[in-house]
Protein backbone atom coordinates (compact mmCIF):
# COMPACT_ATOMS: atom_id res chain seq x y z
CA UNK A 1 0.00 0.00 0.00
CA UNK A 2 1.57 3.27 -1.07
CA UNK A 3 1.50 6.56 0.75
CA UNK A 4 -1.24 9.15 0.30
CA UNK A 5 1.27 11.41 -1.47
CA UNK A 6 2.24 8.64 -3.92
CA UNK A 7 -1.43 7.93 -4.61
CA UNK A 8 -2.07 11.60 -5.36
CA UNK A 9 0.95 11.81 -7.68
CA UNK A 10 -0.25 8.73 -9.55
CA UNK A 11 -3.74 10.25 -9.84
CA UNK A 12 -2.34 13.52 -11.21
CA UNK A 13 -0.44 11.63 -13.92
CA UNK A 14 -3.51 9.59 -14.82
CA UNK A 15 -5.63 12.74 -15.23
CA UNK A 16 -3.06 14.18 -17.65
CA UNK A 17 -2.76 10.85 -19.46
CA UNK A 18 -6.50 10.48 -20.05
CA UNK A 19 -9.16 12.43 -21.85
CA UNK A 20 -12.20 13.37 -19.71
CA UNK A 21 -14.72 10.58 -19.49
CA UNK A 22 -12.22 7.79 -20.26
CA UNK A 23 -14.35 4.87 -19.03
CA UNK A 24 -11.60 2.30 -19.55
CA UNK A 25 -9.00 4.12 -17.47
CA UNK A 26 -11.63 4.98 -14.89
CA UNK A 27 -12.53 1.29 -14.58
CA UNK A 28 -8.86 0.37 -14.24
CA UNK A 29 -8.43 2.91 -11.43
CA UNK A 30 -11.51 1.72 -9.59
CA UNK A 31 -10.42 -1.92 -9.94
CA UNK A 32 -6.74 -1.56 -9.01
CA UNK A 33 -6.22 1.78 -7.28
CA UNK A 34 -4.27 4.76 -8.58
CA UNK A 35 -0.72 3.48 -8.18
CA UNK A 36 -1.25 0.05 -9.72
CA UNK A 37 -3.39 1.52 -12.51
CA UNK A 38 -0.60 4.01 -13.25
CA UNK A 39 1.91 1.20 -13.74
CA UNK A 40 -0.40 -1.01 -15.76
CA UNK A 41 -1.55 1.80 -18.07
CA UNK A 42 2.01 2.79 -18.97
CA UNK A 43 3.56 -0.66 -19.17
CA UNK A 44 4.75 -2.13 -22.46
CA UNK A 45 4.88 -5.66 -21.03
CA UNK A 46 2.34 -8.11 -22.44
CA UNK A 47 1.64 -9.55 -19.00
CA UNK A 48 0.87 -6.15 -17.50
CA UNK A 49 -1.41 -5.30 -20.39
CA UNK A 50 -3.28 -8.57 -19.92
CA UNK A 51 -3.73 -7.80 -16.21
CA UNK A 52 -5.07 -4.36 -17.13
CA UNK A 53 -7.53 -5.87 -19.60
CA UNK A 54 -8.64 -8.47 -17.04
CA UNK A 55 -9.29 -5.75 -14.46
CA UNK A 56 -11.31 -3.61 -16.87
CA UNK A 57 -13.33 -6.59 -18.11
CA UNK A 58 -14.14 -7.59 -14.54
CA UNK A 59 -15.22 -4.03 -13.75
CA UNK A 60 -17.28 -3.31 -16.86
CA UNK A 61 -18.29 -6.54 -18.59
CA UNK A 62 -21.64 -8.08 -17.71
CA UNK A 63 -21.61 -10.95 -20.21
CA UNK A 64 -18.96 -13.18 -21.73
CA UNK A 65 -19.87 -11.79 -25.17
CA UNK A 66 -18.72 -8.35 -24.03
CA UNK A 67 -15.31 -9.54 -22.83
CA UNK A 68 -13.60 -9.98 -26.22
CA UNK A 69 -14.42 -6.56 -27.70
CA UNK A 70 -13.69 -4.93 -24.34
CA UNK A 71 -10.22 -6.51 -24.19
CA UNK A 72 -9.55 -5.24 -27.71
CA UNK A 73 -10.51 -1.71 -26.65
CA UNK A 74 -8.20 -1.89 -23.65
CA UNK A 75 -5.31 -3.02 -25.89
CA UNK A 76 -5.93 -0.06 -28.19
CA UNK A 77 -6.26 2.28 -25.20
CA UNK A 78 -2.71 1.51 -24.05
CA UNK A 79 -1.30 3.28 -27.10
CA UNK A 80 -3.60 6.23 -26.43
CA UNK A 81 -2.52 6.46 -22.79
CA UNK A 82 1.19 6.29 -23.59
CA UNK A 83 1.02 9.07 -26.19
CA UNK A 84 1.38 11.64 -23.37
CA UNK A 85 4.10 9.75 -21.49
CA UNK A 86 6.67 12.53 -21.97
CA UNK A 87 4.26 15.15 -20.60
CA UNK A 88 3.74 13.43 -17.24
CA UNK A 89 5.06 15.39 -14.25
CA UNK A 90 2.74 14.98 -11.30
CA UNK A 91 4.88 16.98 -8.89
CA UNK A 92 4.84 19.95 -11.29
CA UNK A 93 1.05 19.77 -11.69
CA UNK A 94 0.46 19.56 -7.94
CA UNK A 95 2.92 22.40 -7.29
CA UNK A 96 1.40 24.70 -9.92
CA UNK A 97 -2.12 24.18 -8.62
CA UNK A 98 -1.06 24.58 -4.98
CA UNK A 99 0.38 28.02 -5.81
CA UNK A 100 -3.01 28.96 -7.26
CA UNK A 101 -4.93 27.70 -4.24
CA UNK A 102 -5.84 24.47 -5.96
CA UNK A 103 -5.73 20.77 -5.15
CA UNK A 104 -6.49 17.38 -6.66
CA UNK A 105 -9.66 15.91 -5.18
CA UNK A 106 -10.00 12.11 -5.06
CA UNK A 107 -13.10 9.99 -4.29
CA UNK A 108 -11.61 9.16 -0.88
CA UNK A 109 -11.42 12.84 0.10
CA UNK A 110 -14.14 14.38 2.31
CA UNK A 111 -14.90 17.08 -0.27
CA UNK A 112 -15.51 14.65 -3.15
CA UNK A 113 -18.87 15.53 -4.79
CA UNK A 114 -20.78 12.27 -4.57
CA UNK A 115 -23.29 13.27 -7.23
CA UNK A 116 -20.79 12.66 -10.03
CA UNK A 117 -20.61 8.99 -9.08
CA UNK A 118 -24.10 8.60 -10.56
CA UNK A 119 -22.41 8.80 -13.98
CA UNK A 120 -21.35 5.20 -13.51
CA UNK A 121 -18.67 4.13 -15.97
CA UNK A 122 -18.40 7.74 -17.15
CA UNK A 123 -17.76 9.10 -13.65
CA UNK A 124 -14.49 11.00 -13.15
CA UNK A 125 -11.83 9.34 -11.03
CA UNK A 126 -10.29 12.64 -9.89
CA UNK A 127 -11.04 16.36 -10.17
CA UNK A 128 -8.86 19.45 -9.97
CA UNK A 129 -10.41 22.15 -7.78
CA UNK A 130 -9.26 25.74 -7.30
CA UNK A 131 -10.72 28.05 -4.69
CA UNK A 132 -11.53 28.09 -0.97
CA UNK A 133 -14.93 26.42 -1.18
CA UNK A 134 -14.92 22.64 -0.58
CA UNK A 135 -16.67 20.84 -3.43
CA UNK A 136 -19.04 18.73 -1.36
CA UNK A 137 -20.10 21.79 0.63
CA UNK A 138 -20.63 23.92 -2.48
CA UNK A 139 -22.70 21.31 -4.27
CA UNK A 140 -24.81 20.06 -1.36
CA UNK A 141 -27.28 22.92 -2.05
CA UNK A 142 -26.74 23.79 -5.67
CA UNK A 143 -28.54 24.39 -8.93
CA UNK A 144 -27.00 24.59 -12.38
CA UNK A 145 -28.05 27.61 -14.42
CA UNK A 146 -27.23 26.99 -18.08
CA UNK A 147 -28.12 28.31 -21.51
CA UNK A 148 -26.87 29.91 -24.68
CA UNK A 149 -23.66 31.92 -24.81
CA UNK A 150 -25.36 34.19 -27.36
CA UNK A 151 -28.53 34.66 -25.31
CA UNK A 152 -30.71 37.70 -26.00
CA UNK A 153 -31.45 40.46 -23.47
CA UNK A 154 -34.59 38.68 -22.26
CA UNK A 155 -32.68 35.50 -21.47
CA UNK A 156 -29.92 37.36 -19.64
CA UNK A 157 -32.44 39.41 -17.62
CA UNK A 158 -34.26 36.26 -16.54
CA UNK A 159 -30.93 34.64 -15.68
CA UNK A 160 -29.99 37.57 -13.45
CA UNK A 161 -33.30 37.55 -11.63
CA UNK A 162 -33.35 33.83 -10.96
CA UNK A 163 -29.65 33.47 -10.13
CA UNK A 164 -29.94 36.34 -7.62
CA UNK A 165 -32.87 34.73 -5.82
CA UNK A 166 -31.21 31.31 -5.78
CA UNK A 167 -27.96 32.70 -4.36
CA UNK A 168 -29.80 34.84 -1.81
CA UNK A 169 -31.69 31.75 -0.67
CA UNK A 170 -28.42 29.95 0.02
CA UNK A 171 -28.07 27.84 -3.12
CA UNK A 172 -24.73 27.64 -4.90
CA UNK A 173 -25.03 28.55 -8.58
CA UNK A 174 -23.24 26.10 -10.86
CA UNK A 175 -22.37 26.85 -14.49
CA UNK A 176 -19.64 26.53 -17.11
CA UNK A 177 -17.77 29.85 -17.01
CA UNK A 178 -18.62 30.73 -20.63
CA UNK A 179 -20.03 33.92 -22.10
CA UNK A 180 -23.76 34.64 -22.03
CA UNK A 181 -25.92 32.77 -19.55
CA UNK A 182 -22.96 31.13 -17.76
CA UNK A 183 -21.13 34.37 -17.03
CA UNK A 184 -24.34 36.17 -16.07
CA UNK A 185 -25.26 33.43 -13.59
CA UNK A 186 -21.79 33.46 -12.00
CA UNK A 187 -21.61 37.28 -11.75
CA UNK A 188 -25.09 37.51 -10.26
CA UNK A 189 -24.39 34.89 -7.61
CA UNK A 190 -21.27 36.77 -6.52
CA UNK A 191 -23.10 40.11 -6.53
CA UNK A 192 -25.83 38.62 -4.34
CA UNK A 193 -23.22 37.60 -1.79
CA UNK A 194 -23.61 33.94 -2.63
CA UNK A 195 -21.20 31.30 -3.88
CA UNK A 196 -20.72 29.82 -7.30
CA UNK A 197 -18.90 26.88 -8.90
CA UNK A 198 -17.52 26.97 -12.45
CA UNK A 199 -16.87 23.70 -14.26
CA UNK A 200 -14.21 24.22 -16.95
CA UNK A 201 -13.46 22.36 -20.19
CA UNK A 202 -9.74 23.18 -19.92
CA UNK A 203 -7.36 23.23 -16.99
CA UNK A 204 -8.53 24.86 -13.76
CA UNK A 205 -5.37 26.98 -13.78
CA UNK A 206 -6.24 28.96 -16.90
CA UNK A 207 -8.98 31.45 -17.76
CA UNK A 208 -11.12 30.45 -20.72
CA UNK A 209 -12.61 32.34 -22.38
CA UNK A 210 -10.06 35.10 -21.86
CA UNK A 211 -12.77 37.70 -21.76
CA UNK A 212 -13.98 36.15 -18.50
CA UNK A 213 -10.56 36.16 -16.82
CA UNK A 214 -11.56 38.74 -14.21
CA UNK A 215 -14.78 36.87 -13.42
CA UNK A 216 -13.02 33.53 -13.11
CA UNK A 217 -10.44 35.15 -10.83
CA UNK A 218 -13.23 36.28 -8.50
CA UNK A 219 -14.77 32.81 -8.55
CA UNK A 220 -11.39 31.35 -7.55
CA UNK A 221 -11.26 33.79 -4.63
CA UNK A 222 -14.78 33.16 -3.26
CA UNK A 223 -16.09 29.96 -4.81
CA UNK A 224 -14.51 27.08 -6.65
CA UNK A 225 -13.33 26.27 -10.18
CA UNK A 226 -13.49 22.59 -11.14
CA UNK A 227 -11.94 20.67 -14.01
CA UNK A 228 -11.42 17.09 -15.11
CA UNK A 229 -8.54 18.22 -17.35
CA UNK A 230 -4.93 18.60 -16.24
CA UNK A 231 -3.39 22.04 -15.60
CA UNK A 232 -2.45 23.77 -18.83
CA UNK A 233 -4.70 21.66 -21.05
CA UNK A 234 -6.78 23.75 -23.41
CA UNK A 235 -10.54 23.87 -23.78
CA UNK A 236 -11.30 21.74 -26.84
CA UNK A 237 -14.69 21.09 -28.37
CA UNK A 238 -15.08 17.50 -27.18
CA UNK A 239 -13.99 18.54 -23.67
CA UNK A 240 -16.89 20.99 -23.51
CA UNK A 241 -19.27 18.16 -24.33
CA UNK A 242 -17.84 15.97 -21.57
CA UNK A 243 -17.56 18.82 -19.06
CA UNK A 244 -21.29 19.38 -19.16
CA UNK A 245 -22.06 15.85 -18.00
CA UNK A 246 -20.29 16.83 -14.75
CA UNK A 247 -22.49 19.92 -14.38
CA UNK A 248 -25.60 17.78 -14.84
CA UNK A 249 -24.44 15.23 -12.27
CA UNK A 250 -22.82 17.50 -9.69
CA UNK A 251 -25.67 20.01 -9.29
CA UNK A 252 -28.83 19.04 -7.42
CA UNK A 253 -31.02 20.49 -10.21
CA UNK A 254 -30.65 22.16 -13.60
CA UNK A 255 -32.36 25.32 -14.86
CA UNK A 256 -32.24 26.35 -18.53
CA UNK A 257 -32.94 30.07 -18.88
CA UNK A 258 -32.28 30.60 -22.61
CA UNK A 259 -31.59 27.99 -25.26
CA UNK A 260 -32.00 27.80 -28.99
CA UNK A 261 -33.15 24.76 -30.92
CA UNK A 262 -29.59 23.36 -31.12
CA UNK A 263 -28.18 24.70 -27.88
CA UNK A 264 -25.91 22.35 -25.96
CA UNK A 265 -27.85 23.27 -22.84
CA UNK A 266 -30.61 20.95 -24.08
CA UNK A 267 -28.29 17.96 -23.88
CA UNK A 268 -27.13 19.05 -20.43
CA UNK A 269 -30.75 19.21 -19.28
CA UNK A 270 -31.57 15.81 -20.74
CA UNK A 271 -28.54 14.23 -19.07
CA UNK A 272 -29.65 15.74 -15.76
CA UNK A 273 -33.11 14.26 -16.26
CA UNK A 274 -31.59 10.84 -17.00
CA UNK A 275 -29.80 11.10 -13.65
CA UNK A 276 -33.14 11.86 -11.93
CA UNK A 277 -32.20 15.47 -11.26
CA UNK A 278 -35.06 18.01 -11.44
CA UNK A 279 -34.92 20.13 -14.60
CA UNK A 280 -36.64 23.44 -15.22
CA UNK A 281 -36.86 25.70 -18.27
CA UNK A 282 -37.91 29.33 -18.67
CA UNK A 283 -40.38 30.05 -21.49
CA UNK A 284 -40.13 33.01 -23.82
CA UNK A 285 -41.73 34.40 -26.93
CA UNK A 286 -42.78 31.82 -29.52
CA UNK A 287 -41.07 34.09 -32.05
CA UNK A 288 -37.72 34.09 -30.21
CA UNK A 289 -35.05 31.67 -31.46
CA UNK A 290 -33.29 31.73 -28.11
CA UNK A 291 -36.36 30.33 -26.35
CA UNK A 292 -37.07 27.51 -28.81
CA UNK A 293 -34.95 25.04 -26.87
CA UNK A 294 -36.68 25.83 -23.59
CA UNK A 295 -40.09 25.34 -25.20
CA UNK A 296 -38.92 22.03 -26.63
CA UNK A 297 -37.82 20.75 -23.21
CA UNK A 298 -41.16 21.70 -21.67
CA UNK A 299 -43.15 20.24 -24.56
CA UNK A 300 -41.29 16.92 -24.36
CA UNK A 301 -41.79 16.72 -20.61
CA UNK A 302 -38.05 16.81 -19.94
CA UNK A 303 -38.38 20.02 -17.89
CA UNK A 304 -40.98 21.77 -15.76
CA UNK A 305 -41.98 25.34 -16.57
CA UNK A 306 -40.25 27.99 -14.43
CA UNK A 307 -41.66 31.53 -14.52
CA UNK A 308 -40.65 33.03 -11.17
CA UNK A 309 -38.17 32.66 -8.34
CA UNK A 310 -40.51 30.48 -6.29
CA UNK A 311 -40.58 27.91 -9.11
CA UNK A 312 -36.80 27.78 -9.28
CA UNK A 313 -36.46 27.50 -5.49
CA UNK A 314 -39.01 24.68 -5.41
CA UNK A 315 -37.08 22.98 -8.21
CA UNK A 316 -33.84 23.18 -6.26
CA UNK A 317 -35.44 22.17 -2.99
CA UNK A 318 -37.36 19.25 -4.42
CA UNK A 319 -34.25 17.14 -4.71
CA UNK A 320 -33.38 16.95 -1.03
CA UNK A 321 -35.79 14.12 -0.40
CA UNK A 322 -34.97 12.39 -3.68
CA UNK A 323 -31.23 12.48 -2.97
CA UNK A 324 -31.78 10.93 0.45
CA UNK A 325 -33.80 8.16 -1.21
CA UNK A 326 -31.02 7.61 -3.75
CA UNK A 327 -28.47 7.35 -0.96
CA UNK A 328 -30.63 4.66 0.64
CA UNK A 329 -30.83 2.85 -2.71
CA UNK A 330 -34.53 3.54 -3.26
CA UNK A 331 -33.97 5.37 -6.52
CA UNK A 332 -31.08 6.33 -8.76
CA UNK A 333 -29.69 6.09 -12.23
CA UNK A 334 -26.32 4.91 -13.39
CA UNK A 335 -25.10 5.19 -16.93
CA UNK A 336 -22.84 2.33 -18.03
CA UNK A 337 -22.52 3.40 -21.65
CA UNK A 338 -18.84 3.90 -22.30
CA UNK A 339 -19.53 6.40 -25.06
CA UNK A 340 -22.37 8.17 -23.27
CA UNK A 341 -20.39 11.20 -22.20
CA UNK A 342 -19.93 12.72 -25.60
CA UNK A 343 -23.39 12.07 -26.89
CA UNK A 344 -25.31 12.62 -23.71
CA UNK A 345 -23.77 15.84 -22.42
CA UNK A 346 -23.79 18.97 -24.46
CA UNK A 347 -22.20 22.37 -24.14
CA UNK A 348 -23.52 25.82 -24.74
CA UNK A 349 -19.94 26.87 -25.52
CA UNK A 350 -19.32 24.30 -28.21
CA UNK A 351 -22.79 24.36 -29.68
CA UNK A 352 -23.67 28.03 -29.78
CA UNK A 353 -20.31 29.34 -30.98
CA UNK A 354 -20.74 27.93 -34.46
CA UNK A 355 -23.51 30.08 -35.79
CA UNK A 356 -27.29 30.16 -36.03
CA UNK A 357 -29.46 27.65 -34.25
CA UNK A 358 -30.83 26.11 -37.43
CA UNK A 359 -27.71 26.29 -39.58
CA UNK A 360 -25.38 23.46 -40.48
CA UNK A 361 -22.03 23.69 -38.74
CA UNK A 362 -18.60 23.12 -40.23
CA UNK A 363 -18.04 20.14 -37.96
CA UNK A 364 -21.42 18.47 -38.49
CA UNK A 365 -20.87 14.89 -39.62
CA UNK A 366 -17.42 14.45 -38.07
CA UNK A 367 -16.84 11.37 -35.95
CA UNK A 368 -15.37 11.53 -32.43
CA UNK A 369 -11.73 11.05 -33.51
CA UNK A 370 -12.04 13.53 -36.37
CA UNK A 371 -13.63 16.07 -34.02
CA UNK A 372 -10.83 15.68 -31.47
CA UNK A 373 -8.11 16.12 -34.08
CA UNK A 374 -9.94 19.04 -35.71
CA UNK A 375 -10.10 20.77 -32.31
CA UNK A 376 -6.35 20.22 -31.88
CA UNK A 377 -5.39 21.57 -35.33
CA UNK A 378 -3.77 25.03 -35.35
CA UNK A 379 -5.24 27.71 -37.58
CA UNK A 380 -1.98 29.08 -38.98
CA UNK A 381 1.28 27.46 -37.90
CA UNK A 382 1.24 23.75 -38.64
CA UNK A 383 1.78 20.86 -36.22
CA UNK A 384 3.16 17.36 -36.76
CA UNK A 385 1.19 14.17 -36.16
CA UNK A 386 2.76 13.24 -32.77
CA UNK A 387 1.97 16.71 -31.42
CA UNK A 388 -1.62 16.53 -32.63
CA UNK A 389 -2.06 13.01 -31.26
CA UNK A 390 -0.87 14.15 -27.82
CA UNK A 391 -3.13 17.21 -27.84
CA UNK A 392 -6.17 15.18 -28.84
CA UNK A 393 -5.41 12.19 -26.64
CA UNK A 394 -5.42 9.71 -29.53
CA UNK A 395 -3.04 6.92 -30.50
CA UNK A 396 -0.90 7.64 -33.55
CA UNK A 397 -2.82 5.33 -35.93
CA UNK A 398 -6.11 6.95 -34.89
CA UNK A 399 -4.65 10.43 -35.36
CA UNK A 400 -3.29 9.62 -38.80
CA UNK A 401 -6.59 8.07 -39.90
CA UNK A 402 -8.52 11.08 -38.62
CA UNK A 403 -6.19 13.50 -40.42
CA UNK A 404 -6.64 11.59 -43.67
CA UNK A 405 -10.42 11.84 -43.32
CA UNK A 406 -10.23 15.55 -42.51
CA UNK A 407 -8.02 16.18 -45.53
CA UNK A 408 -10.48 14.36 -47.80
CA UNK A 409 -13.43 16.29 -46.38
CA UNK A 410 -11.64 19.63 -46.77
CA UNK A 411 -11.29 20.36 -43.06
CA UNK A 412 -7.49 20.01 -42.85
CA UNK A 413 -4.48 20.57 -45.05
CA UNK A 414 -0.80 19.64 -44.88
CA UNK A 415 1.81 22.28 -45.60
CA UNK A 416 5.58 22.47 -45.25
CA UNK A 417 5.06 23.44 -41.59
CA UNK A 418 2.74 20.55 -40.82
CA UNK A 419 -1.00 20.04 -40.46
CA UNK A 420 -3.45 22.91 -39.90
CA UNK A 421 -7.10 23.78 -40.37
CA UNK A 422 -7.94 24.47 -43.96
CA UNK A 423 -8.78 28.11 -44.55
CA UNK A 424 -11.77 29.36 -46.44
Amino acid sequence: MGSAEAERRAAADLVRMAEPGDALLGALVRACGFEEAHGLALSREAGARRRAADAVVEALSETEDDAGPLRARVRAAHDRWRVRFRELDAERDLRVMAKLGGRLVLPSDPEWPGGVDDLGAQAPFALWARGPLPLAEALSRSIAVVGARAADSYGLTVTRQLAWDLAAAGHAVVSGGAYGVDATAHRTALAAGGVTAAFMAGGADSAYPRGNAELLGRIAERGVIVSESAPGQTAMRHRFLLRNRLIAAAARATLVTAAGHRSGALNTARRAAELLRPVGAVPGSVMAAHSAGCHRLIQEGAAVLVVRAEDALALAGSLGEAMEQAARGECGSRSEDEGGGASGAGSSDASDASGGQGELRLTDGLGPAELQIYSALPVRRGADVPTLAARAGLAMPQAMSALASLELSGHAEKTARGWSKRRG
